[in-house]
């Protein structure tokens, strides 16, 4: 083989080679994340019982879709039930729950966090219930939507993915790859969800509320 031949053979082995490097990953992902389980219980002042809970949630972390370092992606499915039981001895007024993500960044996120998603329900707002942002005993319920804010370092934010008034002694929050995108962190975001229950008789108004276990998005 002369040398021309194989300066060309030499040349097609390089392309073959560059082109298997751009068709492999950049980084390894680990695949969908199951998380367990969570519920909490309480009995209101005036003798309802309330029960809230964490469900079927999976984190599924995926590369950046521009290539940034310095930011992460998670598609987030969870489900979340609260349930009013038992003979209490004041009608309840109003009740409402709330779920979503807690989100966190050790070092810096300048430009914040995104949570994108679908199907928006409005309408009015109720009284609200001190603790969680978003909880409302009252008014109309939402999922989805399109929800930004800012973090700062070691700020933890509570960003709300869904929320429902409960009416008929149950509700349930059902989500489902919801995209959750946390940009300009130079450090590791971890993620953690909640749900918070709020009821309201006419001598208390109770809270409650439940965590799932923190997930760390490398």
């Amino acid at each position: 083989m002369d040398g021309s031949k194989r300066s060309g053979w030499f040349a097609g082995a390089t392309v073959v080679a560059i082109g298997c490097a751009l068709a492999m990953p950049a980084s390894s992902w680990a695949a969908p994340a199951e998380m367990a389980p969570q519920s909490s219980q309480r009995t209101t002042f005036d003798g309802w019982n309330l029960t809230v809970a964490l469900s079927g949630e999976v984190i599924n972390a995926a590369p950046n879709l521009a290539g940034a370092q310095n930011s992460r992606e998670a598609f987030m499915t969870l489900s979340a039930q609260a349930n009013i039981g038992g003979n209490g001895s004041n009608p309840v007024t109003a009740a409402n729950f709330v779920a979503g993500y807690q989100v966190g960044c050790q070092i810096d996120v300048s430009q914040g966090l995104q949570i994108g998603g679908t199907g928006q329900l409005t309408g009015s707002v109720g009284a609200t219930v001190s603790g969680q942002p978003g909880v409302q005993v009252g008014g109309s319920g939402a999922i989805g939507g399109f929800v930004q804010t800012d973090l700062q370092p070691g700020v933890i934010t509570t960003v709300a993915m869904g929320t429902m008034p409960v009416t008929a002694g149950v509700g349930r929050l059902d989500m489902q790859d919801v995209h959750l995108k946390v940009d300009a962190c130079g450090g590791p975001v971890t993620v953690r969800s909640y749900a918070t229950f709020a009821v309201a008789s006419a001598v208390q108004q109770t809270q409650l509320s439940v965590y799932g276990d923190p997930y760390v998005l490398n």
